[in-house]
């Protein structure tokens, strides 16, 4: 009997040693997300995963493929005595609600399966919602080999995402069947890794909604701060400036914590973007305690809370500057714990002064009161208390609405009360003046008579000064319009001309634009003059500008009278080949146009010269008017009735032969 039951006891001992050998051989099994493409609502993968702990960032994907594929070939000769140098790795479970590991500077390897259900490969989203880690690996590993990989953080710029999103969002196409995910996550401040599978239409919508939302929110405490900070501007009051400081730093710092600081408005400021979150935790942590300390009193009402809330302040200012010049993992951590005291220091303290019978108080205990119900269900839907919704997932921006809303009420009834306050005190003292002021009544009278008169002098001399202003202005326009208009033929005189010529010969070199001259010279008017008299002569210019005018009515294009029977058209943006047909209709316009005078049908013709910019360089205004002037009389020399154009090497050409008139 002892015999046997010392080999049952032996057995036992090798069946136990064998198990502990198995058991320190495997590996936990690897949890798995099912997938389909018929589930329209995106799948958390939450907890389901395998953690491993880096703590000196020695593995990589390669290192950790090999192991375990070791650790399977183990599993599947598990009978068989392991080699003394095999290593296995220590995958575990994650026994917390959500994949939130805190602050630390450890690296963690995530691993989990995808079962695709369909027959077909299908693309999928896999989003990590957390835009504030430094570096992330992703991959996706089939029979031990990487089928597609991602490297995403805010350690690279925004342009170097799969995906141009606020969170790291990184495409995948999932095979049929099991698709092995490892997943690296590293950053300086927590490390968190709440993973979520999207179809692409699914996220798109999604990200549509939640931009939508997150602009409603940033567009209401924008408000708060715009309109707080034009108070402050009017008002002068410190704690609106306190207020304004708040609301600033937190705004942005929510624009940073939800990545769209680094999408949108420093996609490339790398250095920035690694500390700007601390920086406006330690802007908005700063103020908050300015505001507490000057709105509560706390230096006449509170000299302890004073003292202590002092020493705060001056940490969270001289951390605000040194989050330019230390590690981010430094004042991250320190910015948060005073962030946590500050907050919980500030709804305290409104409740002491609250009983004490401050009445500046009551809104201010209410805004930290719905800022800490707002973070306590936030944190309930985090931890699994109460179920989710869209008003549970956004408590804590509905909680910080409230706080702004409410600290502003807060300053605006304290406001309200001291202005009351002197409003009584104001009328205790004109109360008391009362009777003085009786006694200086027939005074008043007195002087207010004596204005009135003065003001009806004032009012007599003022509407004599307004009718003379007004007759100068007439004799000005009319003295304006004298020295730029030709008297006889209404047209812009040649001074007027020539300034204008200058602007626009500056313009079109300025802008290489066309500008093109047209030079006019009535033919034989001297014999007009000389043979139906002066008179005649002067209804013959009046008749020739009537044509211009009637012919050319763009707006920018100038007529003017040139001198005596010359005429000139400034064509602004205008080819030299438009010239040519605006002159050509001129001349042939004057041709079948007879002027009535003194009972006599009397003929008009003209001579056109053309020139343009176009042609060739010129140096001057005065020389585009020049070749205007060749060509004009080349026209007359071919016979007149005609238009001739300036040409650089023949230095006119005439474009029609018509007999000289």
């Amino acid at each position: 009997m002892h015999k046997i039951a010392f080999v049952l006891f032996k057995t036992l001992i090798l069946i136990l040693l064998s198990s502990l050998s198995w058991a320190n051989s495997s590996t936990v099994t690897t949890p798995t997300v099912n997938f389909s493409p018929d589930v329209l609502t995106p799948i958390a993968v939450g907890a389901n995963m395998l953690y491993l702990k880096d703590p000196e960032h020695l593995e990589n994907i390669n290192s950790i493929l090999q192991s375990d594929a070791r650790t399977n070939n183990a599993q599947i000769k598990h009978n068989t005595q392991n080699s003394p140098n095999s290593s296995f790795l220590d995958w575990k479970n994650i026994k917390r609600i959500s994949p939130n590991f805190g602050f630390t500077d450890t690296a963690y390897w995530f691993k989990f399966n995808i079962y695709n259900e369909n027959e077909n490969p299908h693309a999928v989203y896999i989003e990590l919602p957390i835009p504030f880690l430094d570096d992330i690996e992703l991959y996706r590993v089939k029979n031990d080999q990487i089928q597609e990989q991602h490297l995403v953080g805010d350690k690279y710029p925004f342009s170097s995402r799969p995906i141009q999103h606020q969170n790291f969002v990184m495409p995948f196409e999932l095979s049929a069947g099991d698709n092995l995910i490892y997943m690296r996550v590293a950053s300086a401040g927590t490390v968190e890794a709440p993973l979520t599978i999207w179809l692409p239409e699914q996220h798109a919508n999604a990200t549509a909604d939640e931009h939508f939302l997150q602009g409603i929110w940033a567009g209401i405490i924008g408000i708060m701060v715009i309109y707080n900070l034009l108070l402050f501007f009017s008002i002068k009051d410190i704690n609106y400036l306190y207020y304004v400081s708040f609301s600033f730093g937190y705004l942005f710092f929510q624009i940073c914590l939800k990545g769209y600081g680094f999408a949108y408005l420093w996609p490339n400021q790398l250095e920035w973007n690694s500390f700007s979150i601390s920086t406006f935790i330690a802007l908005s942590n700063l103020s908050v305690l300015m505001l507490m300390i000057s709105f509560l009193k706390l230096k006449e009402r509170n000299p302890f809370a004073y003292q202590v809330m002092s020493v705060i302040a001056f940490i969270s200012g001289t951390l605000l500057l040194l989050t330019f010049l230390i590690p981010y993992s430094f004042t991250i951590r320190l910015t948060s714990a005073i962030t946590m005291f500050t907050c919980s220091m500030s709804l305290i303290l409104g409740y002491v002064s609250l009983f004490r019978g401050d009445p500046d108080a009551r809104y201010f205990c209410l805004a930290w009161t719905a800022t800490f119900i707002g973070i306590t269900i936030l944190g309930a839907v985090k931890f699994g208390f109460i179920s989710a919704n869209f008003w549970t997932n956004n408590a804590g921006q509905i909680g910080v609405v409230l706080l702004v809303s409410l600290l502003s009420f807060a300053l605006a009834n304290r406001f309200n009360r001291e202005k009351e306050l002197r409003i009584f005190a104001q009328d205790s003292s004109l109360e008391s003046e009362k009777i003085a002021r009786q006694s200086q009544e027939q005074l008043l009278q007195a002087k207010i008579f004596a204005n009135d008169q003065l003001e009806l002098k004032v009012e007599e001399r003022t509407k004599t000064m307004q009718k003379a202003l007004v007759e100068l202005e007439s004799a000005n326009s009319r003295l304006e319009l004298a020295s730029t208009t030709d008297a006889l033929t209404t047209l812009f005189n040649r001074g007027h001309f020539e300034a204008r010529l200058d602007v626009e010969y500056k313009r079109a070199t300025r802008h290489n634009r066309d500008l093109s001259a047209i030079l006019c010279d009535i033919d034989y008017f001297k014999t007009v003059n000389d043979t139906y008299g002066h008179k005649a002569g002067d209804d013959c210019l009046r008749n020739v500008a009537l044509v211009f005018k009637n012919k050319v009515t763009r707006s920018g294009d100038l007529i003017a009278r040139f001198g005596g029977e010359e005429f000139i058209i400034l064509l602004v943006d205008t080819p030299l080949k438009e010239a040519i047909i605006i002159a050509q209709s001129l001349c042939d316009e004057l041709r079948h146009t007879s002027l009535n005078s003194n009972h006599q049908q009397i003929s008009i013709t003209a001579s056109f010269g053309i020139s343009s910019l176009s042609q060739a360089p010129t140096k001057s205004a005065e020389e585009l008017i020049h070749h205007a002037d060749i060509a004009m009389y080349q026209a007359k020399h071919n016979g007149r009735d005609q238009i001739s154009v300036w040409n650089q090497k023949e230095k006119t050409t005439p474009t029609n032969n018509t007999p000289e008139h």
